[in-house]
């Protein structure tokens, strides 16, 4: 008997864990810790830390009505857990994104994020139309690019806590939401 190839190879992408579409992998995003647990409830934070480059999406419809977090803050990480970087006004950050299946169409953009308001501050720092593009320059400037920190946030970001930068990404087929954060401050 011929073994069915399409159920053995269902299996075994459930069993390697193939969940993940994308993360910032560079600067060090924002992580779970206890405080992420305990606002966003306990299936929440082990569906999403299961696949850190999965969809939000998916980690609300396991939660429920148990989610008690904005997950679409952050993917719901919590400022407690982690550290700020001090960045100064002028400075080059670079990224790199893992990305692992890119959904079509779908649009992205990397943000100042005012994290007690869950509004931007300013415009975009990049932002694409068309996410991922594989037609982007080698390296690729989708998943390998930088932004610049603006000169003009005064005090808005001045203190850990106040401002994350955040990599964000739509993909409009699938409805799914991607981000990542970087936690962060400036000297004014």
């Amino acid at each position: 008997m011929v073994p069915n190839l399409l159920g053995l190879l269902t299996i075994a992408v459930a069993a390697t864990g193939v969940l993940g579409h994308a993360v910032v992998r560079v600067p060090t995003p924002r992580g779970a810790g206890s405080y992420y647990e305990e606002r966003c409830g306990k299936t929440y934070a082990e569906h999403m830390e299961s696949d850190r480059a999965g969809p939000i999406e998916d980690g609300v419809a396991m939660a429920g009505s148990e989610l008690n977090c904005n997950a679409f803050l952050c993917r719901g990480y919590q400022t407690e857990d982690n550290s700020a970087t001090e960045y100064k006004p002028g400075q080059v950050i670079d990224f790199k994104v893992d990305l692992i299946a890119g959904h079509r169409p779908g649009y992205a953009n990397v943000s100042i994020v005012d994290l007690a308001s869950n509004k931007i501050i300013g415009g975009p720092l990049r932002s694409w139309d068309t996410y991922p593009n594989s037609t982007a320059t080698t390296p690729r400037s989708d998943i390998n690019f930088n932004v610049t920190i603006p000169g003009n946030l005064g005090t808005a970001c001045s203190t850990g806590g106040k401002c994350a930068i955040q990599w964000y990404w739509y993909a409009i087929r699938n409805q799914q939401t991607y981000e990542s954060c970087v936690d962060f401050f400036v000297k004014p």
